[in-house]
């Protein structure tokens, strides 16, 4: 049976099935970047009319009519703007209820009957005042005592009322989806506006070190040519001393070979006879002398050059570096109360009653490590319970978590130390937390550490480095908050979720530092004794009720949803939980045992 509904079917139309250009139904809907829709044929007249270019041709950009974002007209044209299935399949739905709905009043207006804002049954016109659980239909009191009389029926309002409290659960679920996309879409605006700027940053580091090149290479080039000049000042100098030298003696040889000369040619001998001695001697002493030509010989034979290395012209070089980041998307736990298949279960050789500590999940294999706090090992074993790489030894383990680079971080409560290491076993980094226990990572990196130091019982927030950032301990009336905080997880949008194991419950913080919720649960979801904690997609967060032998999941307020798997499923003592990139839920138990459920 069909009911009539035409003021809703009516307000459908004009808030989402109407184009906010021509105010019409949509015909082929468009959806922009911004998330505004028009007709295929609007949009193209709208463009053509408002564009600077008066174009539609690839690469135009326009104003959207609503919210005045400028956007791009994609490569293939406005055609190649993505469909709006969304607005497709609401019209297809409101239109086949509009048929409806319009055949129901013609036939009412036949038999002059008009039932305000009421529906009626299309074949009976009678008031519907019955819901058939059977064929899932609202009918009438003739549909309710012919064609349903054997079905199982309820009044229409009570069935009005559990189908809005589910639509309202949907609701919830879908705001929830909601929430978390744009938080997710904020974190990808925010990393785009990173981008520019490093693009910004890099962009002024190249020209100012290509500046400082310029500055050193013309620096070093006047610092060649002094020193050039410097050396064939200096060669010139000792040359001229040189040739000096050797110009008088050229001088003196001259002028004694003059006198012999004058005196063989107008001496009468007894000149001759008495200047023969003398004048002989004088040259055989300057026949014997030779010059000292070393030095000109070194000049001459010295070439001063300059060696002018290959200038290289690139001084760097661009590349792409992974950076540690928790991810941006994790598996959603359904908020339906259908129970989770266990998939998986092995036991690890750990001893003493402490067993597993911590588990996490490595993102890039699914490989699942732990913290065996007693026999002072972190393990990493596969699905099934076989062992994958070489043991890492510590001084009594507590937590661990990966790092979407790989990397693991080890919360060392033995040392009070908090490791990051290398998939190749390095220790990266390490600093020190006094009674260091849960670990987790915020959306920017920075570590989120639960201690349970006596006497000093806290949340520290620090840098990857060590360094801290921010303590939580005490509200404003200077009372503690914690007695025994065990573990930590952190939300998508940085809330830190805190298990306290003696105070029994979970409190929420903001990141920085502001109580926003705490739980200890009554009645079936009373906590007694919770350890591990972790959160799904949605920002719903999972605790092990150790003594309960529960998982709880709770909102991201706070608030006791349902329990996710009970003692009757056979869990035992969770202590550490984690999600699998899957989806898949991980409980480490009192008893050593791993288990993986599925939803």
């Amino acid at each position: 049976m069909a009911a009539k509904s035409g003021n809703l079917v009516d307000i459908l139309t004009n808030d989402f099935l109407c184009c906010q250009i021509c105010l019409g139904e949509f015909q082929e809907p468009k959806a922009l970047p911004c998330l505004h829709t028009y007709c295929l044929k609007c949009l193209t007249q709208f463009i053509q009319e408002t564009s600077q270019t008066k174009c539609v041709d690839p690469g135009t950009v326009f104003q959207c009519a609503v919210c005045r974002e400028d956007t791009r007209v994609p490569e293939g044209g406005v055609r190649a703007f993505k469909t709006n299935h969304t607005i497709t399949s609401l019209f297809d739905a409101v239109l086949a209820n509009k048929k409806q709905t319009d055949t129901t009043s013609s036939q009412s207006l036949r038999n002059k009957e008009t039932f305000v804002n009421q529906p009626i049954c299309e074949r009976h016109q009678e008031k519907i005042l019955f819901y058939c659980t059977n064929c899932n239909e609202a009918i009438c009191i003739i549909c309710n005592g012919t064609t349903h009389k054997h079905h199982q029926s309820t009044d229409l309002s009570e069935a009005a009322n559990r189908q809005k409290s589910k639509m309202r659960d949907q609701l919830k679920r879908l705001e929830i989806n909601l929430k978390s996309k744009e938080q997710t879409a904020n974190k990808f605006h925010k990393h785009s506006e990173t981008i520019n700027t490093t693009k910004v940053e890099l962009l002024k580091k190249i020209d100012q070190t290509a500046s400082d090149l310029q500055k050193k290479i013309a620096s070093h080039a006047q610092q060649l040519k002094q020193e050039v000049t410097t050396r064939c000042h200096q060669q010139s100098k000792t040359l001229e001393a040189e040739l000096s030298n050797f110009d008088m003696q050229i001088g003196v040889l001259k002028s004694m070979k003059q006198f012999a000369e004058k005196i063989l040619q107008h001496g009468q001998d007894a000149e001759v006879v008495m200047l023969q001695k003398n004048v002989t001697t004088k040259l055989a002493e300057l026949e014997k002398q030779e010059s000292d030509i070393t030095v000109l010989q070194k000049v001459c034979s010295t070439k001063i050059t300059v060696h002018i290395s290959e200038i290289n012209p690139t001084f760097g070089k661009v590349e792409e570096t992974s950076q540690s980041t928790p991810r941006l998307c994790h598996p959603i736990i359904p908020l339906s109360c259908a129970a989770p298949k266990l998939i998986s279960i092995f036991k690890v050789q750990s001893c003493n009653n402490h067993g597993i500590t911590g588990i996490t999940a490595n993102p890039q294999t699914g490989h699942l490590t732990v913290a065996e706090f007693n026999t002072n090992n972190v393990k990493t074993y596969n699905v099934n319970g076989e062992l994958q790489q070489p043991v890492i030894s510590c001084n009594q383990p507590q937590d661990v978590l990966y790092l979407d680079n790989g990397n693991l971080l080890v919360s060392v409560s033995g040392d009070g130390e908090v490791w990051e290491v290398s998939p190749d076993q390095r220790i990266v980094r390490k600093h020190k937390v006094k009674g260091c226990r849960g670990i987790a990572v915020t959306s920017d990196g920075n570590r989120v550490i639960t201690s349970t130091e006596h006497g000093n019982q806290r949340v520290v927030i620090t840098t990857p480095g060590g360094d801290i950032i921010r303590e939580i301990k005490h509200d404003v009336n200077n009372q503690m908050y914690f007695n025994h905080p065990l573990y930590v997880t952190v939300t998508a949008n940085d809330n830190i979720v805190v298990s306290d194991y003696w105070k029994n419950c979970v409190f929420i913080f903001s990141v920085d530092g502001q109580l926003l919720h705490k739980y200890s649960g009554s009645g079936e979801g009373q906590l007694s004794f919770p350890q591990g904690v972790c959160v799904d997609g949605l920002g719903q967060i999972i605790v092990a009720d150790c003594h309960n032998h529960h998982i709880q999941l709770l909102s991201p307020e706070g608030q006791f949803i349902r329990h996710l798997i009970t003692e009757d499923q056979g869990l035992f003592q969770p202590r550490a939980v984690a999600l699998t990139p899957d989806g898949h839920l991980v409980v480490a138990q009192g008893d050593k045992t791993v288990k993986i459920f599925a939803f």
